[in-house]
């Protein structure tokens, strides 16, 4: 049942087009790229459904820890674990050579990446939270309000009025960096998954090759340096939010 499910889960359907696509792209013949999209599909499905946590039931998604169900930070981790999955799935069906040493190699990185975004994912949905504590439309309306008393009021409130402007600034200034950070976050959770599929697609295209004969040195490396640019501007992003968090 688990692996009926794991076939039709969207990401591994678009990642089974993808290296189709990749393997006709190369000029397989067309049986041949279609074998190349069911060979990734069904192994992507059956490693994904040995090892996944058992769900409460069948019909209830994978729980993300954390993660606000629905929302675009979910949607983007669920696609870069499911590129992972595929990543797992390639490197599982390739013959003995240099490309599968080097895609066996890359998997660790894989998975710390995926890491990364999980937690990019959390603090993703915390600032999320934190937004919707800050009423936006009410604190602009209380501030055009404060700044209106100022224009007439006696010296005696005049104080009082201007340390209220100061707070109801305080909370726009909060929110704004709020929403900056969150803008950040998803754009680094989107950079990511999509250059995980990259990845994915990328190391399809180069195991629909005829044989490792055809791959040089070269080209295997660019896969690695692919991963570490990932890898690195994930790392970079989950860096800069400590920062701003301890500042």
């Amino acid at each position: 049942m688990r692996f009926v499910r794991e076939l039709g889960e969207p990401w591994g359907l678009l990642l089974a087009a993808t290296s189709a696509g990749a393997a006709w792209a190369v000029q397989l013949p067309v049986l041949a790229a279609l074998g190349v999209g069911v060979t990734v599909l069904t192994a992507r499905a059956g490693i994904a459904a040995a090892t996944r946590p058992k769900p409460v039931s069948e019909l209830e998604e994978r729980p993300l820890p954390d993660v606000e169900p629905g929302s675009p930070e979910a949607d983007w981790l669920r696609r870069a674990e499911a590129a992972a999955d595929g990543f797992r799935a390639i490197s599982a069906s390739l013959d003995t050579g240099p490309l599968a040493d080097r895609v066996a190699d890359m998997e660790p990185v894989v998975r710390e990446t995926v890491d990364t975004l999980r937690r990019l994912a959390t603090r993703t949905s915390a600032t999320g939270k934190a937004l919707t504590r800050v009423d936006l439309g009410a604190v602009s309306a209380e501030k055009a309000r404060l700044r209106k008393e100022l224009k007439t009021a006696d010296d005696d409130i005049r104080g009082d009025l201007t340390q209220s402007l100061e707070a109801v600034q305080a909370q726009e200034d909060v929110h704004a960096r709020l929403s900056n950070a969150r803008r950040k976050l998803l754009a680094q959770l989107r950079s990511g998954a999509l250059g995980l599929d990259g990845l994915v697609a990328r190391a399809a295209e180069l195991s629909a090759a005829t044989g490792d004969s055809l791959l040089d040195t070269t080209t295997i490396g660019e896969l690695g340096e692919q991963l570490e640019g990932i890898r690195r501007g994930v790392v970079e992003t989950e860096e800069a939010t400590r920062r701003w968090r301890a500042s």
